[in-house]
């Protein structure tokens, strides 16, 4: 019986491992679109001046960070920061940025970092968020449905009510 916990054991452990080195998501992965879709999935407009790089590891961790070039404006007027790029101290500090500040920031910019898991019948990646740049979004999850097409990655909520998807291209 022991001897058969074992093998089993031991195949599970090949298995599990080969489908880490086999699964097409490990990688880095570079920012190309977003995108506004309608019910068929048809691209009804997309902004293409984004930045980011999306990462996930063979041992399901997973890191995301994307910019929108087009509306964001330089924002260094803060209390680690004197207008002159060089930092004055370490932490979060308070910041003066100006309401409009914080919206362009926060509307341009998101990132977060976690943990992943593959659900290959339905093609869904979940994205279990451990740090956020949004705090009250900790410990949520992130459901997309994938869409692999060569070394181009859809990704969009597994939400149907959610008319957007994000066009990732492979850089290694």
């Amino acid at each position: 019986m022991n001897r058969t916990i074992i093998i089993l054991n031991i195949a599970l452990g090949i298995i599990l491992s080969s489908c880490k080195e086999n699964n097409p998501l490990v990688g880095t992965w570079k920012f190309a679109a977003d995108q506004e879709i309608d019910s068929l999935q048809n691209v009804i407009r997309q902004d293409t001046n984004v930045s980011g790089l999306l990462i996930y590891t063979p041992n399901g961790k997973m890191s995301a960070q994307l910019l929108w070039n087009e509306r964001r404006n330089s924002i260094l007027n803060d209390s680690i920061m004197k207008n002159d790029g060089n930092s004055v101290a370490v932490g979060l500090g308070t910041n003066s940025w100006t309401s409009e500040q914080n919206r362009i920031f926060i509307d341009t910019y998101d990132s977060y970092f976690g943990n992943y898991t593959i659900d290959w019948e339905n093609n869904i990646v979940i994205h279990r968020i451990n740090g956020n740049l949004r705090p009250e979004k900790n410990l949520t999850e992130y459901k997309r449905h994938f869409q692999l097409n060569g070394d181009t990655l859809y990704l969009r909520s597994s939400d149907p009510k959610q008319k957007w998807r994000v066009v990732w291209t492979k850089i290694n």
